[in-house]
């Protein structure tokens, strides 16, 4: 199929208080950066999840707090689904400027030979660091077979980019004026089907993903493509959904969970659920809409650089952790050192060692190092993350 690179008649010229998603749009930085800033959200939620009761290192439990575990919840309840939405309009991106040969070629390029390395270096160090003592080297190249660990979300993305091609070649168009508005109330639907006991979607990181937790998150994909197709317009006051999300829904909806022991709790409970991920994702589009519509080139840069740092940082926090299990520290310090220790030491080694090399190319696409302003530097550079459609990446 060939790139469809007319205008699009929804497309709807963006100015200083709105910008339009379509072909005729160029770059979106305030998308670039939310998808940089839900990568490094999983870096905050996984070293909370280390200081909630029953959290992945047992050596806390004196020490855990339920500080945290509402931090874990809040990012747990609207991050995947708000960067699945990001990763559908970027490969809707791809698809009309390049065509469906080129984003297949891409979608392996920057997930599936990532998430093929990372299965046989990330994955066992992971598992390793977490269980020296149970882990035997001969189980090195089979881990993945049980676990994808934190990476299960590259194995996601490539099916439901399988799953777009598909749906493409048959002709669909994700441009329906009302169908595709559906998917928000049918993700009602997955949600009633969740059984853990957390505040948000199931995690499923095997190799056969869980058909529930696939469904939820293709809604969020397959609405991210609509929303690029038909071109519909990014407004600022879509940030004052994360008031009502944050404020209300989520309150309520934590004792719904856990403090109701009504029948009717639990539906309305998943209904709550999935209204706080849809509230927070324009919520978070609106607010980034707002605040990061303009070109930096330190948003850029960070933008790239969270891809190699959520690939690495859950082993560095946990050798961390385990570092700092000692220490006559307040257990918020050992969250912020954890947190800000791991994010330098991982950016330093992106800066000098990944990102022009063939592991940054890989990523995000080529860098090349040049003599010039900010700016300039800035107008060159493009975004890598997975999902990611545009510029090369």
């Amino acid at each position: 199929m060939q790139p469809q690179t007319g205008p699009n008649p929804h497309t709807v010229s963006s100015d200083s208080q709105h910008g339009s998603a379509g072909p005729s749009a160029t770059r979106f930085h305030e998308l670039d950066a939310l998808r940089g800033v839900a990568m490094l959200l999983g870096i905050v939620l996984h070293a909370a999840i280390f200081l909630v009761p029953d959290g992945w290192l047992k050596e806390y439990p004196s020490e855990a707090s339920g500080t945290y575990t509402l931090v874990f919840f809040a990012i747990h309840g609207f991050r995947m689904p708000v960067f699945f939405l990001l990763s559908g309009f970027f490969t809707a991106m791809l698809w009309r400027r390049r065509g469906l040969r080129q984003l297949s070629t891409q979608r392996l390029k920057r997930i599936g030979l990532p998430l093929a390395i990372g299965a046989f270096t990330v994955v066992p160090i992971t598992i390793w660091v977490f269980i020296p003592d149970e882990f035997e080297i001969v189980w090195w190249p089979f881990v993945w077979l049980r676990t994808f660990s934190h990476l299960w979300f590259l194995w996601f993305l490539l099916w439901l980019a399988a799953g777009f091609i598909a749906a493409a070649k048959l002709g669909v168009k994700f441009s329906h004026p009302v169908l595709w508005w559906l998917v928000i109330p049918l993700s009602l639907g997955p949600q009633l089907l969740m059984r853990e006991p957390v505040f948000g979607p199931d995690t499923s990181d095997g190799l056969v993903p869980n058909p529930v937790v696939l469904g939820y998150y293709a809604l969020f994909f397959v609405f991210g493509a609509f929303f690029y197709q038909r071109g519909m317009t990014m407004r600022r006051w879509w940030a004052a959904a994360l008031l009502p999300a944050l404020a209300l829904v989520f309150p309520v909806c934590l004792t719904l969970l856990y403090e109701v022991r009504a029948g009717w709790a639990g539906p309305m409970a998943a209904a709550l659920q999935a209204a706080y991920a849809w509230l927070m994702c324009f919520g978070m589009i609106g607010l980034f809409h707002w605040a990061a519509s303009r070109e930096r080139f330190w948003v850029r840069y960070v933008s790239d650089a969270s891809y190699w740092l959520y690939l690495w940082h859950l082993p560095l926090m946990v050798l961390g952790y385990k570092l700092m299990l000692g220490w006559p520290i307040s257990i918020h310090l050992k969250f912020a050192l954890v947190c800000v220790g791991v994010t330098a030491a991982l950016l330093a080694v992106y800066q000098m060692g990944v990102r022009y090399t063939p592991i940054g190319t890989m990523l995000n696409g080529k860098r090349t190092r040049r003599r010039s302003t900010p700016r300039q530097l800035a107008s060159s550079a493009g975004p890598g993350l997975p999902g990611a459609g545009a510029r090369g990446t």
